[in-house]
């Protein structure tokens, strides 16, 4: 399937990775050229930002064919801390595949933040040192990048929030799901299990009691509806390009078995 999503602005981004061109302007700048002639593809910044466009957190929307129903609205963040770079680069090539080829956003939305810690990631440090050790959302933090995650997840009625993260100690990929319904338990568990039917390493845990992953996003202050939260953790134990092809493959799967649940009516 991977193969198949090889595209002009894809081989970009991998070759400006390889050649060790992981700056911000280098990862983005194909993305942002794509968007020029792009009919549903969009470059933005983030919402409550002072300052410059250069110091803003750029995100990309990818918008799919209409549906005879809601699309399936998704968040995707990476470089959640500024020590990630396979994480960014993993987003960015979801990003061209999804824009490329068609049916992959069909009767979705999708909001992408390749880096969203813009300040960490530019000084190639974990966290800045005025950033706390814990970074999550809807506690008054006084950094920057969660203060735009959270107006995004504010602006949206997501469905899916869904955080890459690079997991040093992994030898295969994993994904940990908080599903607020019986109905999402249900389809993203089918979605997961056919997943690891492929790949006997593959873990995945829904709403496990004892976490790996701080639970980040969710759940938003004051809403009925929750959206799903699901954090995927890329093994660092394999090659940049290997757990760029995973991630992709994972966040698709789950957006597939996402619009098909809703095509019938399950969603």
């Amino acid at each position: 399937m991977i193969a198949a999503m090889i595209n002009h602005t894809d081989l970009l981004i991998s070759e400006r990775f390889a050649a060790g061109q992981t700056a911000v302007d280098d990862l983005i700048a194909p993305l942002v050229e794509l968007a020029m002639d792009s009919a549903s593809l969009v470059v933005g910044y983030g919402i409550g930002q002072p300052g410059d466009r250069s110091q803003m957190i750029p995100y990309f929307h990818v918008c799919g064919r209409n549906a005879d129903h809601e699309p399936i609205r998704a968040l995707v963040v990476a470089g959640w801390v500024g020590t990630e770079i396979v994480s960014p680069y993993a987003l960015a090539r979801l990003i061209a595949a999804m824009e490329a080829q068609v049916p992959l956003a069909a009767d979705t939305e999708l909001t992408a933040y390749p880096i969203a810690n813009l300040a960490a990631y530019r000084e190639g440090v974990f966290l800045t040192p005025d950033q706390p050790p814990r970074t999550v959302c809807w506690s008054e933090s006084q950094c920057n990048h969660v203060r735009v995650l959270e107006n995004e997840l504010l602006r949206y009625d997501y469905d899916y929030v869904i955080l890459l993260r690079e997991n040093p100690r992994a030898v295969a990929a994993d994904v940990e799901a908080w599903l607020p319904s019986r109905e999402q338990q249900v389809v993203i568990s089918a979605a997961l299990k056919r997943y690891a039917a492929v790949d006997e390493g593959f873990k995945w845990r829904v709403n496990p009691g004892s976490p790996i992953y701080t639970r980040t996003f969710t759940p938003l202050p004051d809403r009925n509806r929750q959206p799903v939260e699901i954090t995927i953790g890329l093994a660092a134990a394999k090659s940049p390009a290997d757990q760029a092809n995973e991630a992709i493959s994972l966040v698709l799967s789950l957006l597939h078995a996402a619009r098909e649940a809703r095509r019938e009516g399950v969603l």
